[in-house]
């Protein structure tokens, strides 16, 4: 392995003006070993060449963002970050496959311009956080919002580049079932940090199959067009509403966020209690953006949706522009399998049909791979 130096990290003049952040007030305050970036091929391909040897066969890659506080004596932010990402995507394909590898606080301009040619996986919030890391008592729940407005708003932008990882939670959290419900609907990887021996498995059963397979959309996330210009965190009357598609389905995902986040004057994220409330919202099968994703579904001439709720358990046959109210209380989901109703001729008879899937999972609709129907023989 190279030889190392640590180097004080120079925050600029925007960011020290912006968030305050406990985990960058460590960096600066304790440096960061940096390799010289002549050298940074031989970091990365010492450290993942022990590591495919060992078995590994993905790395996760945190705080890549850190390359332009370190730039000062070496060429700037460009140099540095050129030679650190062709160090990176060179390893990858090498002992990773190609492209095995998820990056995490990934969010600046270098990282979308020079290392996405092999990074295809990453977070596209703020961490998933237990507990307000300022001591709030109350951030055991509106961190949980925040965190899950974040991830869908910056699908937005990042999904352009990347696939949209919504990152780990715990199963045992006040609000596990509130982060798994958007996690199994959000098309990214689908993992938890549980501490060994702490697990809900009928939490985690709603999620994977027996053998194993987790149940993900064919798309990623993004929210619905009705509350793309408003504030599902602030203004105590807008739900976060968010889309996707499985094979055959389409889904929406409400939720109640409401009750804190960025707070410009403090400039960090803080409670906002007198917002946290019970929310109505309506849904629509038009909130599905059936044409999009690799694979769209095609809604043409379809009269009809069959949309199933999977928390309330109740099923409805609507109009494309029929609308459902929805009511949740503070941290509270629901979920809508939104199923497009087919007319099918069988001889002389016609039938509606319109698939659901598992409805005790919750993404539902995900197990559907296969739609057929076959003519029984007549004895």
């Amino acid at each position: 392995m190279p030889p190392a130096s640590v180097v004080a990290p120079r925050l600029s003049e925007g960011l020290k003006t912006t968030m305050e952040d406990l985990a960058v007030d460590k960096i600066v305050n304790n440096g960061v070993g940096l390799v010289e970036p002549g050298r940074a091929h031989e970091l990365y391909q010492g450290l993942h060449s022990h590591l495919q040897r060992s078995g590994i066969d993905g790395v996760k890659v945190d705080v890549i963002h850190i390359l332009e506080m370190l730039c000062e004596e070496y060429g700037g932010r460009v140099e540095l970050a050129k030679a650190y990402y062709r160090a990176l995507t060179d390893s990858v394909k090498k002992h990773f496959k190609g492209n095995g590898v998820i990056a995490s606080m990934e969010h600046c301009n270098d990282f979308m311009f020079l290392g996405t040619e092999t990074i295809s996986l990453g977070r596209v919030g703020d961490d998933f956080w237990c507990t307000d890391p300022s001591g709030d008592p109350n951030g055991t729940y509106w961190l949980q919002g925040c965190h899950m407005v974040h991830c869908a708003y910056n699908s937005l932008w990042m999904g352009q580049f990347i696939h949209p990882d919504w990152d780990m939670f715990q199963s045992t959290h006040p609000c596990a079932a509130f982060h798994a419900a958007s996690r199994a609907i959000s098309g990214g990887p689908v993992y938890v940090s549980d501490a060994v021996g702490r697990h809900d498995f009928d939490l985690l059963k709603r999620l994977t199959l027996p053998d194993g397979t987790i149940l993900r959309c064919a798309h990623y996330a993004l929210p619905t067009r009705d509350c793309l210009f408003e504030d599902p965190l602030h203004n105590g009357k807008t739900m976060l509403k968010i889309w996707n598609l499985n094979k055959y389905t389409g889904v929406v995902g409400a939720f109640n966020c409401q009750g804190g986040g960025w707070c410009p004057k403090s400039r960090r994220n803080k409670c906002a209690s007198e917002f946290s409330r019970p929310v109505t919202a309506t849904a629509r099968p038009s909130d599905v953006e059936w044409k999009n994703g690799k694979h769209p579904i095609s809604v043409k001439g379809v009269e009809h949706f069959a949309v199933y709720f999977v928390e309330s358990k109740k099923l409805k046959l609507l109009e494309p522009q029929d609308e459902v109210e929805i009511t949740l209380d503070p941290f509270n989901y629901e979920l809508l399998v939104v199923s497009p109703v087919k007319k099918l001729s069988l001889g002389q008879k016609s039938v509606q049909f319109a698939p659901i899937g598992l409805a005790n999972m919750l993404n539902a609709g995900a197990q559907l791979k296969v739609r057929s129907l076959k003519k029984s023989k007549r004895r």
